[in-house]
């Protein structure tokens, strides 16, 4: 029992730190001098989706040749297939960050995924466990994750709602604000949409690892470790959302006419290699990670993962001052947040001790 309980806190430190290494990509943004979005993400989505992935899988799996060509090809079509659809859900993501705002967005794409991502393996995979205590107790810390993104959500709103009034101008026609509302309305309900989108199809990456189970059990039967045969699904998965990512951003930058600015040499290239390193860390963490919790780890692992990257993301921005002159509304508020998400993974951890 200790040295299951040893190997489950292994394994739920390790998805912690990956989900603190994806929570903090984000601060790349901050430190763009020519480019725009579009352009690091052009260069993160190829290098983290594809190329690193691919020589992760090269160096750590023995015979991945031999590998692939004895998959079964429906294992390899569901893999690509539910990459694929993660790719499409990152795209939605960033859209949705534009149109609805980032409160609005991270509480129905973060907190959608993460009940998507956990509850649609617990059905399809492990129907029998729904309703035992131990499926139940998962479920109930789904419930609390969903609540913790939610208040995180509801804080970050009332924090940009004062920032905006603190720098609002008082001087407005009010013809013209009233059709700006509007517009911005509709760009809100779309964003929504795009939003609810998002959370449906980001866990998918989470199924390709459950799905993908048949192809990693070839690679450990060539003589992979068990915590590296992971890597043969995430390139095949990872590769699948690259091509979605890479053609959207190709698509944004020739529609603005924005190539040259990736013509010249930059910092930001160092940016987007840097991004491009880190990148796949938080999936092989991940990967790592929920080798060590049992039979339902792609169950609990990734509201766990939800949980961490999220508490990530609000760090990083606490550092960076995102949060100085808000009052003490939000930050009570994140504060709660705080406390529900970190009892959600005490109890997600707590479930995979249990028969």
């Amino acid at each position: 029992m200790v040295d299951g309980s040893a190997l489950l806190l292994k394994g739920i430190v390790l998805i912690s730190l990956g989900a603190f290494v994806d929570g903090s990509l984000g601060l790349s943004l901050k430190y763009l001098k020519r480019w725009k979005w579009e352009h690091l993400w052009l260069v993160y989505s190829v290098l983290a989706f594809s190329v690193v992935p691919w020589m992760l899988s090269f160096g750590t799996i023995k015979n991945l040749a031999d590998v692939l060509k004895m998959a079964d090809n429906r294992d390899l079509f569901l893999v690509f297939v539910f990459g694929l659809a993660w790719g499409c859900g990152a795209v939605f993501f960033g859209l949705s960050l534009k149109m609805a705002g980032m409160a609005l967005s991270y509480a129905i794409a973060v907190g959608l995924g993460a009940a998507v991502g956990s509850l649609a393996p617990l059905g399809l995979l492990h129907a029998q466990k729904v309703f035992t205590q131990r499926g139940l107790i998962v479920m109930s810390g789904v419930f609390l994750v969903v609540i913790g993104v939610a208040l995180c959500s509801w804080a970050g709103h009332i924090k940009d709602e004062r920032m905006a009034q603190s720098s609002a101008n008082p001087l407005f026609n009010p013809a013209t604000e009233t059709a700006a509302r509007w517009k911005l309305d509709l760009r809100v309900k779309v964003g929504v949409i795009i939003a609810i989108l998002s959370g449906l199809l980001n866990p998918m990456i989470n199924l390709s690892l459950a799905y993908g189970a048949p192809i990693a059990s070839l690679a450990e039967a060539a003589g992979t470790k068990p915590f590296l045969a992971l890597n043969v699904i995430w390139a095949i998965a990872m590769s699948a959302g690259a091509i979605v990512n890479a053609a959207y951003c190709a698509h944004v930058i020739s529609k603005e006419h924005t190539w040259h600015l990736m013509s010249r040499p930059s910092s930001d290239y160092l940016i987007g290699l840097i991004m491009g390193l880190l990148g796949p860390v938080g999936l092989l963490l991940y990967g790592v990670g929920s080798s060590r919790m049992g039979d339902l780890a792609e169950v609990v692992g990734w509201p766990i993962l939800s949980s961490m990257g999220i508490l990530s993301a609000n760090f990083w921005g606490a550092v960076t001052g995102e949060w100085t002159g808000t009052g003490r509304k939000p930050l009570l508020i994140m504060g709660v947040a705080i406390v529900v998400l970190s009892g959600a993974m005490f109890i997600l951890g707590w479930s995979s001790t249990l028969a």
